[in-house]
């Protein structure tokens, strides 16, 4: 872990980690979870699936809020 600031990011990290209990159990491999994001750019490409641009998704996000 690198420092920034003079601050080492590993020591914040361990101070996080050790406050709250992760479950450091993956649902699935890092594999597995590309594979599935690879799958939707290819259907995306496609035109068989809609996935929101980053503006559409803050909008819905503002409508669920407000």
């Amino acid at each position: 872990m690198r420092k920034i600031g003079g601050i080492n990011m590993n020591a914040i990290a361990q101070k996080k980690y050790a406050k709250e209990k992760i479950n450091n159990e993956r649902y699935c491999t890092v594999y597995k979870s590309l594979e599935e994001s690879l799958k939707e750019v290819k259907e995306h490409r496609e035109g068989k699936i809609h996935l929101d641009t980053w503006e559409e998704y803050l909008q819905k996000k503002r409508k669920k809020k407000g």
